[in-house]
């Protein structure tokens, strides 16, 4: 399922433009920014390129249906991004404090912070993070203002994370994204909440396609979802 994954939604970028109002009456500014279209293919479609036929096509084909219809995969109508913020993400998860959603739109959690049985091993373990299943190259975006504290772009495996990065956001907040295909940053760097940090895939110890999001405060792994909440579109 993995390929159908990441053929659902693509991603092209253009640039754009906006203007940004100044501060109480201030002058404002033109911002220039970049836009993410992303485009959904129909199951049809995928299946045809995939070249499914037969018993094959017609149980994939349904499978295919329920995610619309259960809405595991999340519509897109593209957002724009760019300078260190998004403009408007199409994410039902709302930060309550100092995060944003590290991702354009929702993804799907395949796998929540906590006890669970590891898809790798098969076997009961503690899960550190939340798993966000989206396709490869997706833009991974800085949940808040931080420090680039780690960035393996050359470890593949990278202590099982593959290539990943982590934050700093002070006070006792850090953040981490794992089993990224690439990363853009560099150690020591400042970065923006929205900023553009690096690109979902699957190195490390992954079986497809996904973001590892975690959320550390005074050292101690905790639930990131503990600091979002998620309305209705």
């Amino acid at each position: 399922m993995s390929r159908i994954y990441d053929l659902l939604n693509t991603y092209k970028t253009k640039d754009g433009e906006i203007r940004v109002d100044g501060e109480d009456g201030g002058m404002g500014y033109i911002k220039h920014i970049k836009i993410y279209v992303i485009t959904r293919k129909a199951p049809e479609d995928i299946l045809d390129e995939l070249g499914y036929s037969g018993e094959e096509r017609k149980r994939m084909e349904q499978r295919l249906e329920e995610l619309y219809t259960l809405q595991e995969i999340f519509p897109s109508d593209g957002i724009a991004g760019g300078g260190g913020e998004i403009i408007d993400p199409d994410a039902d998860w709302i930060g309550t404090g100092i995060f944003q959603w590290p991702l354009p739109e929702n993804g799907t959690i395949t796998s929540y912070f906590g006890n669970r049985v590891n898809p790798v091993t098969g076997k009961p373990d503690f899960h550190t993070g939340t798993d966000i299943a989206m396709p490869e190259g997706t833009p991974i975006l800085a949940a808040a203002d931080g420090t680039v504290e780690i960035a393996n772009g050359t470890d593949s495996w990278g202590d099982s994370y593959g290539y990943y990065v982590k934050l700093d956001h002070g006070n006792g907040f850090e953040t981490l994204y794992a089993h990224c295909s690439s990363i853009c940053v560099t150690a020591g760097q400042e970065v923006s909440q929205g900023e553009v940090i690096g690109y979902v895939g699957s190195t490390g110890n992954s079986t497809g396609n996904h973001l590892h999001f975690e959320v550390r405060k005074n050292g101690q792994r905790v639930d990131a979802l503990d600091y979002f909440t998620q309305e209705t579109s």
